[in-house]
């Protein structure tokens, strides 16, 4: 089987991969420079474990980066990976980067070849714009078309592991596409899901990111709620979370990424005006408002007279279990953007992310350990839940007077073991350390 692929990012590439793992040949179109020099030096352009191993092993044998999909090959599938943004300044989704995408396959395409959308899309994406660009494409009827709506739903630090293991969903506007679709990713995994409707396979997967988002909201409401009684919000969630098998409540916490940040807004886009639409949004809005929560606190640590204005921030890509580099729509990025508009000079460190990335958001000083971008820094916001936060210990550029520490994922036990540092969490946030009911 002969597949391509455009758009070759982390859902594009890891796909690649895993298909020409097991056995299918993959050309793969990009068009980010960056990502095609990495390529060519049998490197990714992002961290994801056991990922580098594999495009030494592919590249070049059974996955090829390409420019344009040659003529001579044929073709049993294209795959659209690209993603789908918002509109800059609105909160609709821009369906540009898909009919580029799509744009792009017509020397090879002639209507005959399954064409799948892997992006996550709203519901009635595939119908109504995919298969009448290709319609137009190829000068066929639409209902010719071979299209499916086959979503991604790994999680970025498993991807590969997930691929192979995660039930893969796939739907068709007709029985010969998905007939295609599943003889693609049976190669991959045997565990096939067929949806009834490219739109029931749009809204699964749109619910499957809602629904954490929805979960992690909830979290961080009831987090705050129990500070409104002076009481800390990760404590109470914990203790009603204990040997209780009918309680999960999610610990507080930022909820963004490339991902859930936006997914709320595509399932709203062409949602009817109903209580439901409402709910999710308000989810949604709520996960964002933890950012301003964050940068209130920092301007209260604050009074006109302080000479010293600087912000550490730790823990810049917007996870860090499973641990990623990726900057794309994190929820620290954001909170740096605001406390930089706000006059505060900014230090930044991640593990993951190397300096030189840091580096180019423009934002502070990069700095290569937790120590260093401490030192002469007035506060230390925590903003990820790394693991390499449970062997923090103190030093001596947190152990003075006027340092405090905003712990956002309660991840930092040394640090507080110590008993030496002044350390918040997104559970005392909002009160005074002494408060009590």
């Amino acid at each position: 089987m002969t597949i391509g692929i455009i758009g070759l990012g982390y859902v594009g590439l890891t796909l690649a991969i895993a298909a020409a793992e097991c056995g299918i040949t993959v050309y793969g179109t990009e068009i980010d420079k960056h990502i095609k020099e990495c390529l060519k030096k049998d490197q990714t352009h992002f961290y994801e474990p056991g990922l580098d191993d594999l495009v030494k092993k592919h590249n070049r044998v059974r996955f090829f980066c390409v420019d344009e999909f040659p003529a001579g090959a044929e073709f049993d599938a294209f795959i659209i990976t690209v993603g789908t943004p918002l509109v800059k300044g609105a909160k609709q989704p821009d369906f540009e980067y898909i009919k580029s995408a799509l744009q792009s396959i017509e020397r090879v395409y002639d209507g005959g070849q399954l064409v799948i959308l892997r992006s996550t899309v709203s519901v009635g994406t595939t119908r109504d714009v995919v298969m009448p660009f290709l319609a137009e494409l190829c000068g066929k009827p639409e209902s010719e078309i071979l299209a499916a709506m086959c979503p991604e739903r790994t999680v970025e630090g498993k991807a590969i592991e997930e691929l192979t293991g995660l039930p893969q969903i796939i739907s068709g506007n007709n029985a010969r596409s998905i007939v295609i679709a599943e003889a693609l990713f049976r190669k991959i995994t045997n565990n096939i899901i067929i949806a009834d409707s490219l739109e029931e396979a749009e809204l699964a997967k749109l619910y499957n990111n809602v629904y954490r988002d929805t979960s992690f909201s909830l979290g961080n409401l009831f987090c705050m709620g129990a500070q409104k009684f002076g009481l800390d919000g990760t404590k109470v969630i914990k203790l009603a979370n204990k040997d209780y098998s009918r309680s999960n409540i999610a610990l507080p916490g930022f909820v963004a990424g490339p991902c859930l940040e936006k997914d709320t807004y595509l399932l709203a886009n062409n949602m009817p005006e109903c209580a439901e639409r409402e709910f999710f949004l308000s989810a949604r809005q709520y996960n964002e408002s933890l950012e301003d929560i964050v940068v209130e606190w920092v301007e209260k640590r604050f009074d006109e007279k302080s000479a010293n204005r600087t912000v550490a921030l730790s823990g810049m890509a917007f996870k860090g279990t499973p641990e990623t580099n990726d900057l794309r729509g994190s929820s620290s990025v954001y909170i740096a953007q605001k406390l930089r508009a706000k006059g505060f000079a900014l230090k930044l460190h991640d593990f993951v992310t190397p300096p030189e990335e840091l580096e180019a958001l423009g934002l502070g000083v990069p700095c290569a350990t937790v120590e260093d971008v401490c030192q002469d820094a007035r506060l230390l916001l925590i903003l990820n839940n790394h693991k390499g936060y449970k062997a923090l210990e103190p030093s001596a550029a947190m152990e003075r007077d006027d340092f405090e520490v905003l712990d956002a994922w309660d991840v930092c036990a040394k640090l507080r073991g110590s008993g030496q540092i002044s350390i918040w969490t997104l559970g005392n946030i909002r009160i005074e350390k002494n408060a009590s009911v």
